[in-house]
């Protein structure tokens, strides 16, 4: 164990990212049935609360299981703390939640008390660890109760004690929210955010459920077809992807849709809840032609304005127009592959 603090002292003073890949790589399958589940990706997690969103078969539970040592990649290397992918010295770093926990038959005090020394903890430090997390965790009254007795949410929460019952310094959690309701999700995103700003502790997280990562994550990337698309930090995203989208409101939105020179200068426009939503690279040009639109349309304008995009819809637009590569915007870690999906 002292060995491990120097290791960790070492990888502080360094300055080596918490996770590091680079052209990893994995394939199932041969010949043509060959599938890329995830093509080459360079991905680097310095710290915070780290988004990693896509959509179904975009290559994210294969890359976390790549990250934690439970499979082998095919090609390329990564590294957690400066250890390999996968050694020792990996999995001691890091806490790990899969989207679907399996449990041994047993109590949950018992069950996490053996996994705390699993992770190299002495008896008497499990033993007052797992107190400590039943009781944050609001499981003190199913401590000793079967764990595969329990309701999918409970299952959740001894999930995410087990990952964190060896106080590693980075945590992987893959669904974090799934099977919970909404007041069981509200109470994990603030775990994870109380986890990052008072313990330190680096998240890496994955979730379909982008409103709601979107109130914890610092950075994001984003996966599919087992590319990563796009990788920086969320504000940086916004404001690059969210310059040319703004809200229109006026009297005859309908009649402005049609409206040829409307149509000609923007790239795409829909109404939602009686606005008119713009997507267009011509501002300008749409702000000086405004007035004589809506004067030939007989419309009066009510209200021209930026409109903040928000994660879901940078995903949707990424996603749809398959623009691999997008994170070379300074952020370590997009680079393109050859395309895939798993």
């Amino acid at each position: 164990m002292k060995v491990e603090g120097r290791m960790m002292r070492l990888q502080e003073v360094m300055n080596v990212a918490e996770i590091e890949l680079h052209d990893l790589t994995k394939h199932f399958g041969r010949g043509d049935r060959k599938v890329r589940a995830v093509d080459g990706i360079d991905l680097t997690v310095e710290g915070g609360i780290h988004g990693f969103i896509g959509p179904n078969g975009a290559g994210k539970s294969t890359t976390l299981k790549m990250i934690v040592g439970a499979i082998n990649p095919t090609s390329g290397k990564g590294s957690i703390r400066g250890h390999p992918l996968g050694s020792v010295g990996a999995r001691r770093c890091l806490g790990y939640l899969p989207e679907h926990p399996r449990f041994y038959d047993q109590p949950l005090y018992d069950y996490l008390v053996y996994m705390g020394r699993l992770g190299g903890m002495s008896r008497s430090a499990a033993q007052a660890r797992v107190l400590e997390l039943v009781d944050w965790l609001e499981l003190g009254e199913a401590m000793n109760r079967n764990v595969n007795n329990f309701s999918a949410g409970m299952k959740q929460k001894a999930g995410f004690a087990q990952a964190l019952i060896h106080e590693p310094p980075l945590l992987i959690l893959d669904e974090p929210t799934a099977n919970l309701d909404p007041l069981g999700r509200a109470g994990v995103l603030e775990k994870v955010k109380m986890l990052s700003k008072e313990k330190g502790i680096t998240i890496f997280l994955s979730s379909h459920i982008l409103a709601e990562v979107e109130k914890v994550v610092e950075q994001v990337s984003v996966i599919n077809r087992g590319q990563i698309l796009l990788s920086t930090e969320v504000s940086e995203a916004k404001r690059r992807f969210g310059g040319d989208h703004f809200y229109l409101r006026t009297s005859r939105p309908d009649e402005v849709l049609d409206h040829a020179r409307f149509k000609s200068l923007v790239r795409r426009a829909w109404e939602q809840q009686g606005d008119v939503l713009i997507l267009t690279e011509r501002e300008a040009e749409l702000k000086a032609a405004l007035p004589a639109i809506l004067t030939e349309c007989e419309a009066t304008l009510e209200l021209f304005s930026p409109r903040e995009v928000s994660l879901e819809d940078l995903f949707l637009r990424l996603v749809k127009e398959g623009k691999a590569g997008a994170g070379a915007m300074g952020a370590p870690g997009a680079r393109k592959g050859k395309g895939g999906a798993a």
